[in-house]
């Protein structure tokens, strides 16, 4: 038997004050003068996205060394800001002249960025934590509620709207206001530790009010982002490359200077075909406060399309007798996979409170189906059945909640189409792989790939002295073909692989019939469905 430890917050990168926000709000700028190429395009980001002019910038942008970042905050910024360029990058401009994705993403992003990611030890996408946790600022220092959404801003956007800001902004003051809920999961555990009926209920109280606001101020999505502007002009922009050839991305993304891109062979098509990386993008999944609540509870979550039980009477006592045994992760793939699109800290956070947490077991327990019938609410145990009720009760309201923004604001857009003439987009791929029927542009992506960075010889150093790390030539294998003289083209063809696919963008009309997915490549509603209903019968 193992010897209980209390868990501290601040010994997994948590603020007991803004929870998983950092306490101190995010930097607004990396001070240090050699990281202007990467903030002068941030001060005009929005400018720059809806002018056309990210992809040239990006690719004339030097490859700059993450050497000079020293503090946790500093990665932060540095990770959340190549996020948005990489991003806006990858899918072009979204607005009513659109270009294709591109499946390539140049070394002047690819590598610092990479290189960031693992610092952080996280994947190199756009994820919950970066436009949400630390993307934030207070607006009015003074206020007596520093944290409250209406005292909130938000420091980058691609769209620069209100809408985008509010849309991030409901998740930040959701994770804000988490930290009651969080503290309280702690004194639970200490309560359950010390038979403390008392204690337990009072801190099932604490976690359903924590659980009351995170509603509330869901419920206020309406108010200030519109469903139309959320699904036509942004919610391409927060997509990853996994599971997205619908949306142009077959195969993922390439990320130039990684994984020795400028060493392979164009002749081999299954050796460049490994070479791409599929990340989901960012998704309310990624919250790890939804998976604190859910392992503070005991719901447990299945493979999507496979029905599960919840723990028994007897599978409660032997774990509540086996101190230091940890609960299984979840066993929906998806959730347990979506833990590494979350900063470390937090990760460990979670599972180290899967193996001290027996909160459930302990209420039912305590409270066994024969003392509830008889329904005496004077009765300690009782009240205790009751606010665990509760604090499932309001779970799967949050749940029900988020499939309805979900339905409003995805699948009824999808369905509708949009309320505007949308151009095609340019018949020129902007493909590292393009397409087998339109020769003329594989001979021009031959000659000159259109996303390169250091591959279409225009990823030069502004300044040679400052960034002399950006003068690293690319030698690559070029073979002509009678595939429009595109190599890999050719050694698709004479594998018998198809590169035409029809390249979509996720914003777009679909029939009824139609999978809608979401910016994590899931099937949103079926996903959204099966966890609601798994958290509603997990009540005693």
């Amino acid at each position: 038997m193992m010897t209980y430890a209390p868990l501290r917050l601040e010994d997994y990168d948590i603020s007991p004050t803004n929870g998983f926000l950092p306490t101190k709000p995010p930097l607004k700028r990396l001070l240090d003068p050699y990281y202007e190429p990467w903030e002068q395009i941030m001060d005009r980001f929005n400018q720059y996205l809806l002018a056309h002019h990210i992809r040239p910038l990006v690719r004339k942008m030097p490859v700059l060394d993450t050497s000079k970042l020293t503090t946790e905050a500093e990665y932060q910024r540095a990770f959340t800001i190549l996020g948005f360029m990489a991003h806006a990058f990858v899918w072009g401009r979204n607005g009513a002249v659109s270009e294709p994705a591109s499946e390539f993403l140049p070394a002047s992003i690819s590598i610092p960025w990479v290189t960031v990611a693992d610092y952080l030890q996280l994947n190199p996408v756009i994820c919950c934590a970066a436009v949400c946790n630390w993307n934030w600022q207070i607006l009015d220092e003074d206020a007596e509620d520093l944290m409250n959404i209406d005292n909130l801003g938000t420091i980058h956007t691609f769209s620069g709207s209100m809408d985008e800001s509010w849309f991030y902004l409901i998740t930040t003051a959701i994770e804000a206001k988490g930290a009651r809920g969080l503290n309280a999961i702690l004194s639970a555990i200490s309560g359950v530790e010390n038979n403390n009926t008392e204690l337990v209920t009072h801190a099932l109280n604490e976690i359903a009010q924590s659980l009351n606001e995170a509603n509330h101020i869901l419920e206020r999505m309406y108010e200030r982002c519109d469903p139309y502007v959320f699904y036509w002009k942004i919610r391409e922009f927060l997509a990853g490359w996994e599971n997205m050839a619908e949306a142009g991305l077959p195969y993922g993304v390439l990320y130039e200077g990684v994984d020795d891109t400028d060493t392979f062979s164009l002749d081999n098509w299954q050796s460049l075909i490994r070479r791409f990386r599929k990340y989901a993008g960012g998704s309310a999944a990624q919250t790890p406060l939804l998976q604190a609540f859910d392992i503070a509870l005991g719901i447990k979550h299945f493979p999507t399309g496979h029905v599960g039980k919840q723990s028994t009477l007897a599978e409660a006592r032997n774990r509540l007798r086996e101190q230091g045994v940890p609960e299984p992760p979840p066993a929906n793939s998806y959730l347990v996979r979506m833990r590494d699109y979350m900063p470390s800290g937090h990760r460990r956070f979670l599972e180290d409170l899967a193996a001290t947490c027996r909160i459930r077991e302990y209420v039912l327990l305590s409270c066994p189906d024969t003392l509830m019938h008889m329904g005496d609410t004077s009765d300690p145990r009782v009240a205790l059945r009751h606010a665990y009720n509760d604090c499932v009760g309001l779970l799967k309201a949050f749940r029900d909640k988020h499939i309805m923004i979900v339905t409003r604001y995805i699948i009824m857009q999808a369905k509708n189409g949009p309320s505007i003439t949308v151009r095609p987009a340019s018949p020129v791929s902007n493909h590292y792989i393009p397409r087998t029927e339109q020769s003329q542009a594989l001979t021009q992506a031959s000659a000159h790939p259109p996303c390169g960075g250091r591959l279409g010889g225009d990823s030069l150093p502004a300044d040679p002295t400052m960034y002399p790390q950006t003068n690293t030539g690319s030698s690559h294998v070029v073979s002509k073909s009678t595939t429009g003289g595109c190599p890999v083209a050719a050694a698709a063809a004479s594998a018998g692989i198809s590169t035409s696919l029809e390249k979509g963008r996720l914003a777009r009309k679909i029939d009824d019939n139609s999978v809608v997915r979401g910016t994590g490549g899931t099937d949103a509603i079926q996903f959204l469905k099966q966890v609601r209903n798994e958290t509603a019968h997990t009540k005693l």
